[in-house]
């Protein structure tokens, strides 16, 4: 696959660079004995000799504290002001914003972790000087330059200089940071920005502590401080945390402090949490969580409080708090109407905290990628060339060598013996044998990983790429890092060692990749390069090997790339996007053939027996406590504690064999025993209660539950050594789960009774783990999926106010101009609409259903958007309730369509909030208002359940009297530039129009494009097909949202199609 040999840096090569090397004179510390401590964060480090700090940037080098990242930085882009969030500093207008490595506190949440947590990223960092970077943020026309993704705290000398420079040019600066200072280094860094964005975490010492690794106070000190001390005009953000920080109460006090410490005129936004880094155990933030925080801010008395993170045009817009005129209206960054006149209410002339210029600044929503050094290349007027650089603030670079290493087969044994060590001494809680790699040990290498895998399946992947290292140190930190804490999957099990093949990787230094677009698929060697990407403050890697287990072709390794960095697939073509390769060497075997002992795979049990039948006593005495109104022992004092990943409690009557069933369970995390039991117990309770159960006719059985393994999914599974007496399996699908035990059969069984009871739709995408269990239970099982609920017989508006007015005289307004140009309708037996805001795709949209004779019934089928629901809904309603006066469903026809097709559902939840459907609504109310219109939202599928779908549609319409016209509710690819989302939709339109719905699917999974109603298209052509009535496909219009907003570097595309 790669040679067996690679560059690497020379082993002379000094531990500490020098200051002329790359680092800065850092301030802010103070000598204690033979160590420094840090006096910039309340961390307080102390650092002897070459020690970092937890931030990393800030290292002792020479008894001297030194910055490691001064004039290197990342993720240069021009964003307009309000995504920092500030929605009262010079509304509109634009910002260059930029960050470096590092962190000094340690979220789990963190949404900018690739940066912050990166531990490579100062060598891939741009060169920027700061009167560089104010010369580029003036180029473009930048009001402020932003200090943002990492927390500028960290590297305070080098924002401090970037601020003096931007100064100089009448260029504003903004912090945005979490305000973990001290008192020592407050004033010196704050005295130089004009406004900050301040991300108030939570309002609990234990959510700072636990959480992000710091303290509430400190955080707390800053914002008064701020407000009573300085004029620096500042923003509080709160990012709001499912379980963890969204609590009513919590938002109470957190206004309450606000309101008295800080004032009433501070704007507070409160922001969507999405899942990332550590934190991958909930879902996003719901909407209604955000309006409920919302509403309690303002009746504490806050008058600026804002929604982020998610589409609410009502609630990121800014409104005078005297008369509540609507002064700022925002659609996400996008102002529309602005009202202000020398900051004060265009109205009735209320002062309006904040800077305001009297116009609104028009750059929108746009996001421009800079490019720094390209900037100044072509501004010929610049003075980069001339700045004078302070001693030690040049880029550090490794230096380069031709020095070779050359894997022997002594040396690939000794490198598989060492890194199977450490993962088995990981997974089994053991010592590693001590094993030293020879010559290699001490040679500096620029990367290794360790990769595990399963059946062919990867299972973990970890390592350190960037930052020079010994080999024998960083395959010791690759290998325990690839055992416990590869945050996609659960920790190795012992039981699964036998299973696994190891590999090991050394990597040679980034070289950049000078050609652009696509240019760019030749510079890459399938097999030979490895890729790391970085755009829009994300990356990602892949080493050399992944291409070639997957079989792709350069192209797909660089989308490939591009998704694992959760970047769009074809960011790599676009101008801004730094791309990188690297070669490597590898070796691998089988896991069991290295490890010199037979691997250990038996998982200690949780409590000793005895433990174990005093827990279940206290369990059960616990529960009858509570239902006796007794305050019960909180704690089993007899039994030790202990950190687990499942519970269950099991309630069986003793009259019959119904079962009740109370659990919870997690792979990655774990959590502590005897707290979540007695949790469980409390709820029990009052359970038992409500069904009128008295002691004494209920037995109570407790599971206990640890060591995940993964098996992959239900059509593969591997089951091998998987001991059934005492390991569970749990499977998930989507948003289904089910947890099964059966100490009596086999693996195998218990699955294929799994898919009964849980429903499985699509085994082949279901994975399958297993859990240790603990318990004097024979069996037992807990299946957990949404449940169909058939809701009210109106269904309300749920986007109204977001995707088009919820004011019906706006409505209408809007209707007379989307269908201002009469059309002679023809008949149709299918159409496409999209079903963006009706601002970017409306005019699609009406073009086509002004086309059709619209029919008596019509199904509207487009894709699901939101958690909720079942997976294949059809809205059960009676009526839909709109802005511009109801239109009927018709519920015998959705209970017609349930009956007919497999895995639908009538179901109210899925469409609560769905906007796929409610945005064609009040267009067919305007053209046909006594239609009636059949909704059905489609989460994921295949192409075998789209052929199921439609052999069932088909034989329901073919029932009916008159034929209802079908209308696919879809949006195209989403967020690629504009001429390669264009691209990407004529390739997926192609197909369409060749009236090939097979070859739809397959060129939209192929190519990545994200059109998000690709399956109700595959099942409405597939339908017609079957009815002999695909003949023809017509065009009837085009567009992105870029044509919209002019910002053509992130677009979504729209297309409206006629079918008979």
């Amino acid at each position: 696959m790669t040679e067996k040999k690679l560059p690497v840096l020379p082993t002379t090569q000094p531990q500490h660079p020098d200051m002329e090397e790359g680092l800065y004179p850092a301030r802010w510390w103070h000598q204690t004995g033979e160590k420094i401590l840090c006096d910039l964060c309340p961390r307080a480090c102390s650092l002897a000799e070459g020690d970092r700090g937890f931030c990393f940037v800030r290292q002792n080098v020479g008894g001297k504290m030194a910055l490691t990242t001064y004039g290197r930085s990342t993720g240069f882009c021009v964003d307009p002001i309000e995504k920092k969030p500030l929605n009262h500093f010079y509304p509109g207008s634009s910002v260059l914003s930029f960050g470096t490595a590092g962190c000094n506190l340690g979220c789990k949440f963190c949404q900018n972790w690739d940066i912050s947590k990166s531990r490579e990223i100062e060598r891939l960092s741009a060169r920027a000087m700061p009167e560089e970077i104010a010369e580029v943020a003036s180029e473009l026309g930048c009001q402020s330059v932003a200090f943002t993704y990492n927390d500028p705290i960290i590297w305070a000398e080098y924002a401090i200089e970037t601020s003096k420079a931007c100064h100089a040019k009448g260029i504003k600066t903004v912090a945005v940071t979490a305000g973990y200072i001290t008192e020592t280094a407050r004033a010196d860094f704050f005295e130089h920005i004009d406004a900050a964005n301040i991300d108030l975490k939570a309002f609990t010492e234990e959510f700072y502590y636990r959480i992000t690794l710091s303290h509430l106070q400190p955080v707390l000190d800053t914002l008064r401080w701020l407000k009573q001390e300085t004029d620096v005009w500042f923003e509080i953000t709160n990012l709001v945390i499912p379980q963890a920080n969204d609590g009513d109460n919590e938002f109470q006090q957190m206004c309450d402090w606000i309101l008295k410490e800080i004032g009433d005129d501070v704007p507070l936004h409160f922001s969507a949490f999405h899942p990332d880094f550590r934190m991958l155990d909930r879902g996003s933030t719901p909407p209604e969580t955000l309006v409920r925080a919302r509403e309690i801010a303002l009746k504490t008395g806050l008058k600026y409080v804002y929604t982020g993170n998610v589409n609410d045009v009502t609630r990121q817009s800014t409104y005078c708090p005297n008369c509540q005129q609507t002064l700022i209206e925002r659609n996400w960054y996008q102002l529309g109407k602005y009202a202000i006149n020398q900051g004060r209410c265009g109205y009735c002339g209320t002062q309006i905290a904040g800077h305001f210029d009297d116009q609104p600044g028009t750059w929108g929503q746009k996001r421009l990628p800079v490019n720094i050094q390209a900037v100044l290349k072509k501004n010929s007027h610049t003075h980069s060339q001339k700045v004078n650089l302070q001693k030690g603030s040049s880029t550090m670079s490794a230096p380069r060598s031709s020095q070779n290493i050359e894997l022997t087969p002594e040396h690939e044994q000794k490198l598989l013996q060492k890194a199977t060590s450490v993962v088995v001494s990981t997974a089994t809680n053991g010592r590693s044998e001590e094993i030293f790699l020879g010559e290699l040990e001490q040679t500096v290498v620029n990367g290794a990983f360790v990769s595990l895998k399963r059946q062919g399946q990867l299972r973990s992947c970890c390592g350190n790429f960037g930052q020079p290292t010994p080999l024998g140190q960083a395959l010791q930190q690759a290998a325990e890092r690839a055992a416990k804490d590869d945050p996609r999957f659960p920790p190795i099990s012992a039981t699964e060692l036998s299973q696994l093949d190891v590999e090991v990787w050394l990597l040679s230094e980034l070289e950049e990749v000078q050609e652009q677009g696509s240019d760019r698929i030749d510079a890459v060697t399938v097999g030979l390069h490895g890729l790391q990407i970085h755009a829009q403050g994300r990356s990602g890697l892949l080493l050399p090997g992944v291409p070639i287990d997957h079989g792709w072709e350069a192209e797909e390794f660089l989308s490939q790339t591009c998704i694992k960095a959760g970047l769009p697939p074809t960011s790599w073509k676009e101008e801004g996007t730094r791309l990188f390769r690297y070669q490597g060497v590898s070796c691998s075997a089988k896991l069991a053939e290295i490890a010199p002992e037979p691997v250990e795979t038996t998982t200690q049990q949780i409590l000793g027996p005895r433990e174990f039948a005093q827990y279940l006593q206290y369990v059960q005495s616990t529960i009858e406590a509570l239902m006796k109104g007794q305050v019960p022992s909180y704690y089993c004092a007899a039994v030790s504690d202990a950190n687990i990943q499942g519970v269950a409690l099991l309630i069986t009557r003793t009259d019959s064999e119904e079962e009740l069933v109370l659990s919870k369970w997690t792979l990655k995390q774990s959590f502590p025993m005897q707290s979540t039991v007695f949790s469980l117990c409390q709820q029990l309770a009052q359970i038992v209660a409500q069904q009128n159960l008295r002691l004494g006719e209920f037995q109570v059985k407790l599971v206990l539950a640890t060591d995940p393994a993964m098996h992959g999914n239900v059509e593969k599974m591997d089951h091998s050594n998987f001991d059934s007496k005492n390991r569970s399996l749990l499977l998930i699908e989507g948003q289904k789960t089910g947890w099964f035990f059966d100490r009596e059969l086999e693996a195998s069984l218990t699955v294929a009774q799994a898919q009964q009871a849980m429903g499985l739709i699509q085994p082949e995408s279901t994975q399958v783990f297993s859990l240790a269990v603990q318990t004097a239970a024979t069996r037992f099982q807990v299946v957990n999926q949404p449940r169909a609920e058939l809701g009210p017989e109106v269904r309300p508006p749920g986007v109204a106010g977001t995707f088009y007015p919820a004011d019906p005289g706006t409505v209408e307004a809007q209707l007379n101009d989307l269908f201002h140009e009469a059309e002679s309708p023809e008949h149709w037996t299918a159409a496409m609409v999209p079903h963006a805001g009706w601002m970017y795709s409306g005019k699609i949209a009406a073009d086509v259903l002004k086309r059709i004779q619209l029919p008596s019934t019509i199904i509207v089928i487009g894709p699901k958007h939101t958690r909720a629901g079942v997976e294949w809904a059809v809205a059960p309603h009676q009526v839909w309730e709109l802005p511009n006066g109801n239109l009927k469903s018709d519920a015998d026809l959705a209970k017609k369509l349930v009956e007919k097709i497999p895995g639908l559902e009538l179901d109210a939840a899925a469409h609560q909030k769905e906007h796929a459907i409610e945005v064609e609504l009040p267009l067919i109310k305007r053209l046909a208002p006594d239609a009636h219109v059949v909704g059905i939202a489609i989460g994921g599928g295949n192409l075998k359940r789209c052929e199921q779908f439609a052999e069932g549609l088909a034989d329901v319409i073919q029932e009916l009297e008159e034929p209802p016209l079908l209308l696919i509710s879809s949006d195209m690819n989403h967020f690629a530039t504009d001429a390669e989302n264009r691209r990407l939709d004529e390739l997926a339109l192609e197909k369409m129009v060749a009236l090939d719905p097979d070859g739809l699917l397959k060129i939209v999974n192929e190519q990545h494009i994200s059109m998000c109603g690709v399956l109700p298209a595959v099942i409405v052509m597939k339908t017609l097909q079957k009815m002999g009535n695909l003949n023809q496909i017509e065009r009837v219009g085009y567009a992105t949202s870029g044509d919209i907003t002019g910002d053509r570097s992130r677009v979504v595309g729209y297309a409206g199609l006629l079918m008979n």
